[in-house]
């Protein structure tokens, strides 16, 4: 038991209310979420009465464009229902209401800590819920009291979601309760840990918890699974849903993680049900609604049972599955469409044989005739008609079998007009009556018939249906509940609000959130209220202000009477929220502004000052003290002075008039991002050195896809400077605060759009003052903070010159750069704007030609162009594949000539910021869009203007250097002359245009048509733009060929030129140029090594990306990023191996960006319907209270032996550097079979042979610790049961001596540990007693045994002393080893 994560509280209940058959006590009615009631009820939909909550349900995740109900369970306020009392959770106030099922007055109401997103659930008199604030609760159902609650993560850490302020481990997932146990999953970012649990129903006991599901990156497709939606269970698994992915297999009796189930393509969502042993799951596949059925006992899936009725919802009885489609109401015969689906494939393919035989036929039926052979006319012609007798009858039987699947069906246009205006959603099934909901509607129709029973409007989108107590309620997406039933009430029906009081503030509450709004300059983001006496202040502020607002109150009765009022108002939960939080359980940064109620009112109030230094946003937060006259001024000098110590950046004081102004300024260390490749110079890297591991989630949000451009198009990376996050999507520009995701502002600007930007440069650049967006012939100067337009440049042109756009775009000091690019052929949407006109799909006849075809096949699955025809628009990259012949998407695999695709401008130029003059221009032929790079006063470029001679020179030129040594020649230079890449490259003073030096340079090999620059040091850099799916290639040797040409920037001379066979475009940090899967150095283009951790020698430092990808490294002195299925993590301070951030998918070019002390995954997966569990933007920082402890797969492919120094860490679930610099590796190995193509079993390998059958102990180190050992996560896993190891630690004819040191500590889950150790078949430990050995305290035991010989393999013995045992008793934690000496065998 884990006393600091239960609470019990005894409640004596009056009454208990007992659930019946009439009940709807669980979500869709039962554990197997089936929605069918036994019920009896009218179908007759009358209003008796309509609950209005006082907000709208606020998801917890960001909307996206499309698939919402794919991630999206929580957009109305599912209700149970027991007896005559409803239940339901609220997810903005926070609260879980009771109110009567006959007049909806509220019974009684109970605060969570945070946003109660699911459906509770009734069980034995008490209420089940869990909440975002990382609690499982029971409650009396009678009254609402608080029986018990249970966190089953390790600390009460919060971060901010969705605006939301929330435990880092929330539990998003509706519980179940099967045989009085609760279960649950706590936790959405594998990263930071998932903990799947059981708990007793009536005590809040754990059974069991499974806290280390989130350590299994490395295994899993996608990085992992991050739970949400409904859990259902077959009778000895637990299937977990996980968002947009499928749901994960977890044994239900020990909570051991089973698999992740895979239903094959592209199939995900929360949906999940359980029906005669078998889990459907799934709400949609590639855009199609789709359910899978997989084997409850195996979780094989056994395919889309009803792919033919491609299902919204579904509800299922024993012999017919009734279905909501688009196209309306199925009612499916079970049998008839099993044999069916079993049938009609075989009969299909004995069609195709018998079409394919009648045409052999005909010919010889042809040739007969033709012959005037007879007798051969005769046989063939029988033999035709017998095939085509076959034939009409295959079709008859095919006919009957597809017939016979449908037992009734009923159109959206039979329905109604409110049918076919709205689309159809959720079903429930009561008696014999069918219930559907929809967008605007609910309507009952006979289950035998199909025939439309009753239809009533509502002015939502009925999302969720329960049916009890002999009514229908009705969960919209407004908040409203709707009570249906068969009476018809006179008069208006009864409408209940939720109780409101008005806000009443007096002078002295205005003028103060007034006084304090002028003093900060605070209006937007995060208020923190450390101390308050009531909630006028608060409300004062919400009133004033458009900041979110946390009041921090520790005495019990003032916090109730605050959340009271708070409540009352309509600002709890939707702008204020109020808590007995510790101040170390907010997050860093989070807070724009601070002040305290308690000062405000003259109190000498004991500030945490440490606490509220490090949540203060940096970059301009400000904690305001007002009132503080009167302090003694000592206690004023502690709080500045430990507010200068702690905050760790450059500040600002200001003490006068009674207050305390203190503003935090930009983090020591901090960077900034401020283009496509983090600068001017393009290193693809920052200096941003706060940006290192172990790294934690700070927020999570917006933006969601639902503006982004479509991920395969490689849109611009987002931008951070200055505390801002700056996003660009679908012809719009947003900013949000970087510290805490609150919203800034948004701009539509036409144009403002750039795909392709690996071949086309990025349109968007800032400063920490400005945003600068190329949209056309211009850029939009624009204010960072408000997005309003300060002044406009365009490219310059002559009086009948030609007309150009803005190509590159680059902001250094006071100077704006651009190039004069040529036109796209068309704009961005094209095809959609060309295809829709009023709202209707043109005629065909008046479609464009190059968008005919694409009309045809999109009006044959969307009818017109809705909201779903325009997602598949954007997922199939229509909006912007066809505004430009682009070069191939896919890289190139041998050097290649220019292609006429490459992406060009006419003209340089440069303007001044600060007054709009055009400073200078220069015009040129052939300047590549990506080839402009900026530093130490310098403007570098090529051009394509290289005249015969020059060729000659510059090809004499590269001899002469390979001949120097500065040029290391590969196939290039037996390409013929015209497949040769010779530019000019061109350097001019930046202030001035004034040209310095230009040289034309062979530059064949660096990337051609993709060809990019970069500058590093007084080093100017070429190399090409690669990316995405060339792992195969690479390892058959076929980039060798992939070169990086470095001249030196002052005269262009050349410094080195070296084929280094890199795979993706290079990064450049301080002296170390990144080549994936290795690095090198910036002066010579040497490899750069590392000390192998296993064998000491020196080997080739590398990195791998295993996972499938499209993207390039963005780097900071600590930290590689990038994308190998999901977000992976490089940590090369330390140099600790692979990391994976799972359950999300970055963008295909780059969108994990290291700025402002934090690195922001923006959300890039618009369009993408693989099974990615999440689908939003997340900001990391360091978090060092997680310690250097970090799981990994360490990178290396170099020999493990002779093994010098060897550390072994049994049963964890991935490789751990700890702070001596030792590598600790996982036994078993972790397993790394998803690792795309060649690069499946990646990592360092390794086998023990080890036996006695031994199981895997594995429990979460987070908030662990024990005694004996600063490493706790080496003691929290083992190998149980293991008999005999055999370590490989030298080659055969190899002798050694080595010292051994063996780790053990108690787990409860092995009592009883008592053996005998032996290392070579010598008796070092007898009758080893674990637990006696750790003593009181359970501290860890290490045991050393020094000068064992080795010749070829280190074999150990754990021999139980209890031989009769059917697991041996044995145990072990670690394992490592030293060399002492090393000798050849005699």
């Amino acid at each position: 038991m884990k006393s600091f994560r239960w609470m019990v509280m005894l409640c004596f209940a009056p009454f208990v209310q007992v659930p019946n058959a009439a009940d709807w006590p669980s979500y869709r009615h039962d554990g197997n979420r089936s929605a069918v009631s036994t019920e009896e009820v009218s179908g007759k939909l009358n209003s008796q009465w309509v609950f209005e909550s006082r907000h709208r349900p606020r998801t917890a995740w960001p909307m996206p464009g499309e698939e919402t109900p794919r991630m999206h369970s929580d957009r109305a306020y599912n209700v149970v229902v027991s007896g005559r009392t409803l239940y339901f959770g609220n997810n903005v106030d926070n609260h879980v209401y009771a109110l009567d099922t006959r007049t909806a007055e509220e019974r009684w109401r109970f605060a969570a800590g945070g946003a109660v997103r699911f459906a509770p659930v009734v069980h034995g008199g008490n209420l089940y819920f869990g909440s975002d604030d990382g609690l499982v609760y029971c409650l009396s159902a009678d009254d609402g009291a608080l029986v018990w609650k249970y966190r089953p993560s390790p600390s009460g850490e919060r971060v901010i979601g969705n605006s939301r302020l929330i435990s880092a481990w929330p539990i998003r997932t509706g519980l179940l309760i099967e045989k009085d146990i609760v279960y649950f999953a706590s936790g959405i970012f594998p990263y930071e840990g998932l903990y799947i649990g059981a708990v007793d129903a009536g005590s809040g006991r754990e059974i069991w918890l499974n806290d280390t599901s989130g350590d299994q990156a490395w295994g899993l497709n996608y990085g992992g699974m991050a739970p949400q939606g409904y859990i259902v269970a077959s009778e000895l698994n637990l299937f977990v849903p996980t968002g947009r992915g499928m749901p994960a297999l977890f044994d239900k009796v020990t909570g051991k993680f089973n698999k992740f189930l895979n239903a094959g393509g592209k199939v995900g969502g929360a949906w999940a049900m359980m029906d005669d042993g078998a889990l459907y799951a799934g709400n949609d596949n590639k855009g199609t609604d789709s359910k899978v059925t997989f084997d409850g006992k195996s979780g094989a899936s056994r395919g889309d049972q009803f792919a033919s009725f491609p299902s919204i919802d579904m509800v299922l009885t024993k012999d017919i599955a009734y279905i909501a489609t688009q196209k309306g109401i199925y009612a499916i015969d079970r049998a008839g469409n099993a044999e069916a689906t079993a049938e009609v494939p075989k009969l299909a393919k004995e069609e195709g044989d018998l079409v394919k035989s009648i045409k052999t036929i005909r010919e010889r039926h042809k040739a007969a005739a033709k012959a005037n052979k007879a007798g051969e006319l005769g046989k063939v012609t029988a033999e035709l008609n017998k095939a085509t007798a076959r034939l009409a009858v295959i079709a008859k039987q095919m006919t009957t079998l597809n017939t016979g699947r449908i037992s009734w069906f009923v159109s959206r246009e039979q329905l109604g007009p409110l049918a076919v205006s709205g689309e159809l959603g959720t079903l429930a099934l009561a008696g014999k009556t069918l219930f559907a909901g929809g967008n605007g509607y609910v309507l009952s129709v006979d289950a035998a018939s199909g025939q439309l029973v009753s239809m009533y409007g509502l002015p939502d989108n009925a999302l969720g249906l329960a049916v009890a107590d002999s009514r229908v309620f009705v969960s919209t997406d407004s908040g409203a509940i709707h009570c249906l039933g068969e009476q018809v009430v006179q008069g208006v029906p009864r409408k209940v609000t939720e109780e409101t009081g008005q806000v009443v503030l007096g002078q002295a509450d205005t003028a103060a959130a007034a006084e304090i709004r002028a003093r900060s300059g605070i209006k937007v983001g995060w208020c923190l209220i450390y101390g308050a006496r009531d909630a006028k202040l608060a409300q004062a502020l919400a009133v004033q202000t458009k900041l979110n607002i946390v009041i921090i109150e520790q005495d019990a009765t003032r916090l109730e009477e605050i959340r009271r009022d708070l409540l009352l108002a309509g600002l709890y939960g939707s702008r204020v929220i109020v808590a007995d939080w510790k101040a170390a359980e907010l997050p860093d940064y989070f807070a724009n502004l601070i002040v305290s109620g308690r000062v405000q009112h003259g109190e000498d109030v004991q500030l945490p000052v440490g606490q509220l230094a490090r949540v203060l946003r940096p970059a301009g937060g400000v904690l305001l003290l007002g009132s503080v006259a009167n302090w003694p001024k000592e206690n004023v000098a502690n709080v500045v002075d430990g507010l200068k110590a702690n905050v760790k950046s450059s500040h600002d004081v200001l003490l006068g008039n009674g207050w305390l102004k203190f503003t935090r300024g930009k983090l020591d260390g901090a960077g900034s991002w401020s283009g496509l490749y983090g600068n001017t110079a393009n290193t693809s890297s920052t200096n941003d050195r706060l940006v290192k591991g172990p790294l934690g989630v700070l927020w999570f949000g917006e933006p969601g896809s639902e503006h982004m451009v479509e991920r395969h198009s490689r849109s611009v990376s987002p931008l951070a400077v200055n505390g801002r996050l700056i996003v660009q999507g679908m012809e719009v520009v947003m900013a949000y605060d970087a510290y805490n995701g609150t919203f800034l502002w948004k701009r539509k600007i036409p144009g403002a759009v750039r795909v392709r930007v690996d071949v086309d440069g990025s349109n968007i650049v800032a400063n920490d003052d400005s945003v600068f967006v190329a949209a056309h012939d211009r850029v939009l100067h624009l204010d960072a903070q408000t997005g309003r337009t300060l002044r406009e440049f365009t490219v310059p042109r002559q009086a009948g010159g030609k007309a150009l756009r803005w190509g590159n775009i680059s902001v250094d000091g006071n100077i704006l750069f651009g190039t004069g690019a040529v036109p796209l052929a068309r704009e961005y949407g094209y095809i959609w704007n060309a295809l829709v006109k009023n709202g209707e799909w043109v005629a065909e006849s008046d479609a464009p030609k190059d968008a005919l075809a694409t009309l045809k096949t999109v009006k044959g699955s969307y009818p017109r162009p809705d909201a779903r025809a325009y997602a598949y628009f954007k997922r199939r990259g229509l909006h912007w594949q066809a505004i430009n012949p682009f070069p191939g998407w896919l890289p190139d695999h041998k050097p290649s000539a220019v292609t006429d695709k490459i992406m060009l401008s006419e003209k340089v130029f440069a303007y001044n910021i600060g007054n709009g003059e055009l400073l200078w221009q220069h015009d040129g032929v052939g300047i590549p869009n990506i080839s402009l790079a900026i530093a130490d006063g310098r403007v570098f470029f090529l051009k394509d203007d290289v005249k015969d001679e020059e060729r000659e020179q510059a090809r004499a030129a590269v001899q002469a250097e390979i001949d120097g040594g500065n040029y290391v020649p590969e196939r290039e230079q037996k390409l013929a002359e015209k497949d040769r890449d010779v530019r000019r490259v061109v350097c001019l003073e930046a202030e001035s245009g004034r040209e310095i030096w230009n040289r034309p340079y062979d530059l064949t090999g660096c990337g051609g048509t993709k060809l990019g620059v970069a500058y590093e040091d007084g080093r100017l850099l070429f190399f090409g733009h690669y990316s995405n799916h060339d792992e195969g290639p690479f390892n058959k040797g076929n980039l060798n060929w992939r070169r990086i040409t470095v001249l030196q920037s002052e005269s262009g001379s050349l410094l080195w030129s070296k084929p280094l066979n890199y795979r993706r475009r290079p990064t450049i940090v301080g002296d170390t140029i990144y080549i994936e899967p290795r690095r090198c150095d910036l002066a010579t283009g040497e490899i750069q090594k590392r000390t192998h951790p296993i064998t000491g020698e020196s080997v080739d430092w590398e990195f791998l990306r295993p996972g499938h990808s499209c993207g390039i490294v963005t780097a900071t002195p600590h930290n590689l990023f990038f994308r190998s299925f999901s977000g992976a993590i490089v940590n090369t301070e330390h140099d600790t191996g692979l990391q994976l951030f799972g359950g999300l998918r970055p963008g295909c070019w780059n969108s994990m960006i290291p700025a402002n002390g934090l690195l922001s995954m923006q959300e890039s997966s618009a369009g993408c319907t693989c099974s990615y569990s999440l689908r939003t933007t997340v900001v990391l920082k360091n978090k060092p209270q997680k310690g250097l402890a970090e799981w990994s797969v360490f990178i290396s492919q170099a020999a493990t032996k002779p093994v010098k120094h060897l550390a072994i860490n049994f049963g964890a679930p991935g490789d751990m550097r700890s702070k001596d610099g030792t590598v600790w590796f996982a036994y078993p190995r972790p397993k790394t079979t998803v690792g795309q193509g060649a690069f499946a079993n990646y990592g360092v390998k390794f086998k023990l042979n080890e036996e006695g059958g031994p199981e895997v102990v594995q429990r979460d180190w987070r908030g662990k610790t024990i005694a004996g050992t600063d490493k706790p996560w080496l003691f929290t896993s083992a190998l149980k049961g293991v008999t005999k190891l055999k370590v490989p630690l030298l080659e055969n004819d190899q002798t050694a001596r080595y010292t051994v040191r063996l780790g053990f500590a108690v787990l409860a889950e092995a009592a009883g540990q008592v053996f005998d150790v032996k290392l070579q078949g010598r008796t070092v430990l007898e009758s080893f007693d674990i637990a006696a050995s750790a003593g009181a305290l359970g501290q860890a035991v290490t045991r050393e045994f020094e000068g064992i010989s080795v010749t070829g393999d280190l074999d150990i013995e754990l021999v139980p002393t209890d031989k009769k045992a059917k697991l041996a008793p044995t145990l072990i934690h670690a394992l490592e080893v030293n060399r002492e000496q090393l000798r050849a065998a005699k």
